[in-house]
């Protein structure tokens, strides 16, 4: 039995908002995610090569338009500390989209319900 948006019940109709709202959210926090993994695989890679390199080598690091002389160890730290923020955003991230995610099929079923005729209760 399918609706007209305009006879749905405004119940409804905020239901289906607000589901197109997290479906928004979860568009970018999947983009937020895409551009998280990227920049910590290039830090991988950089740890990786630092850890291969011998401790006499010299070794650089760009700092906006410049290259800078460094030293191995502060920059291996300074790229595990980068590489540990990473993972905590990914994974405080993962917790969110799964928050949202869990909240949007409570709610689909509450639409599902309305939709279906029986009024089972609060919208949100």
């Amino acid at each position: 039995m399918e609706q007209s948006p305009n006879k749905m019940p405004p119940q409804a109709q905020q239901m289906i908002g607000k589901l197109q709202q997290q479906q928004q959210q979860l568009q970018q926090m999947e983009e937020q995610k895409m551009e998280l993994r990227a920049h910590k695989m290039q830090i991988d890679r950089a740890i990786e090569a630092l850890e291969e390199t011998d401790d006499g080598e010299d070794v650089f690091k760009v700092v906006g338009p410049a290259v800078i002389k460094t030293e191995k160890g502060n920059f291996l730290e300074d790229l595990k500390e980068t590489q540990e923020t990473l993972e905590i955003k990914l994974d405080s991230i993962d917790k969110k989209e799964g928050k949202i995610e869990e909240d949007a099929k409570k709610n689909q079923e509450k639409l599902r319900d309305l939709m279906s005729g029986g009024d089972s209760g609060e919208a949100g």
